[in-house]
């Protein structure tokens, strides 16, 4: 499964992909992320938030690093021990 939420001009946001562990590795990860990229094309960005160590997956469909996204997150060390910041 995944989403992508988009204002139809600037900006398109992937979120929430996630496949069951017993599929990961039969490409329909791949499928659901292409699906999305297409559907999302048109807009001058698209933004991707996934889980830390996922990067070079998501660099497959040109994907490249932020260095300014920035997020607030309800339990900061939680999100700190799980890699999704560097600083509390």
């Amino acid at each position: 499964m995944g989403r992508a939420l988009a204002d139809g001009v600037d900006c398109s946001y992937i979120c929430d992909v996630a496949v069951l562990p017993e599929y990961q590795g039969t490409g329909l990860g791949k499928e659901i992320v292409g699906k999305l990229v297409a559907l999302s094309s048109g807009h001058r960005k698209i933004i991707l938030y996934a889980v830390p160590g996922k990067e070079p997956f998501y660099k497959k469909f040109g994907f490249r690093r932020m260095l300014t996204a920035m997020a607030i997150f309800e339990n900061p060390a939680l999100a700190k021990e799980r890699g999704y910041i560097d600083e509390s």
